[in-house]
């Protein structure tokens, strides 16, 4: 099984758009459904709901799509062991949460690219608690944190230092049918994660028949276009989404915004402190 097609799969979980996903991929829309096809015979079950109208994943490509980005995650963060990454290769090893990687790294690392053409990562997908202790234990070089005035931070993070470089915000988004006033069950993130206490921290009233909690934002937005509820997610997230009309946003919060910033590893890289020292320039750190 190649790998490529288990990132065929996770791009379509994250977009539940055959065309989308094959342009993040870089290939065609036939091409893509093959290979997701492939994934699909080889597990012996069907992941995409293809007669569901938008097109959404089934209950076992939901079951499958954490399978799928702890598969990935372990395969990258053996490279990661294996390869001599140095300082001439000019790969620093940075950890986030699995938010971050659908906006907030990406225009980090496109503004980056215009001061520092060589710049390059690896990526560790991981939550806030182990993100402070991959930098206390400088396992990685640099992390994208998650900040809100309400959430205490882990105390790792209190020593060291830090640029603020992006503000998100969650969202209550629902089908685009369902009405506002219609009792249905919320979906949210799990109450042990940082957004997830967020939301309990700052939550507000909404008609609810059960509130249910996930671990992958992923999963929540997959409800909620199968019609399955009410979801609480990061606005760049379900942009797309709420552009096309695939999803409705309900309400907003100010005290729902939160921040992302940049920590930097006692014991980075050459490479990456000057990553994280472009970074402070850039956003006035």
């Amino acid at each position: 099984m190649n790998i490529d097609i288990v990132n065929d799969f996770l791009s379509f979980a994250e977009t539940l758009s055959f065309t989308q996903s094959a342009e993040d991929r870089g290939t065609t829309q036939s091409n893509l459904s093959k290979r997701l096809r492939q994934l699909e015979l080889w597990l012996g079950c069907d992941l995409i709901d293809r007669r569901s109208r938008p097109v959404s994943l089934s209950q076992a490509g939901r079951d499958f799509v954490p399978v799928a980005r702890g598969v990935v995650a372990e395969l990258d963060a053996f490279r990661s062991r294996r390869r001599p990454w140095s300082a001439a290769e000019g790969a620093a090893i940075i950890a986030m949460p699995h938010s971050a990687t659908v906006s907030v790294f990406p225009a980090f690392k496109h503004k980056l690219s215009k001061h520092l053409v060589q710049a390059s990562f690896v990526a560790r997908l991981a939550n806030h608690d182990t993100v402070a202790t991959m930098l206390a234990k400088s396992e990685c070089d640099l992390a994208l944190v998650t900040c809100h005035p309400k959430v205490p931070q882990a105390q790792e993070f209190s020593v060291l230092r830090s640029v603020e470089i992006a503000t998100e915000n969650l969202v209550v988004v629902s089908p685009p049918a369902m009405d506002e006033r219609a009792v249905a069950p919320l979906h949210v993130s799990n109450s042990r994660t940082y957004i997830g206490q967020i939301w309990h921290k700052c939550r507000f009233a909404l008609p609810v028949t059960e509130e249910l909690e996930h671990d992958m934002a992923a999963d929540i937005r997959s409800y909620c276009l199968s019609g399955e509820g009410r979801g609480v997610l990061p606005k760049s997230l379900v942009d797309a989404d709420i552009d096309s009309g695939r999803l409705r946003l309900v309400r907003s919060n100010p005290a729902l915004s939160y921040t992302f910033s940049l920590y930097c590893s006692p014991k980075a890289s050459a490479q990456a402190k000057k990553i994280w020292s472009a970074a402070a320039e850039i956003y006035g750190g």
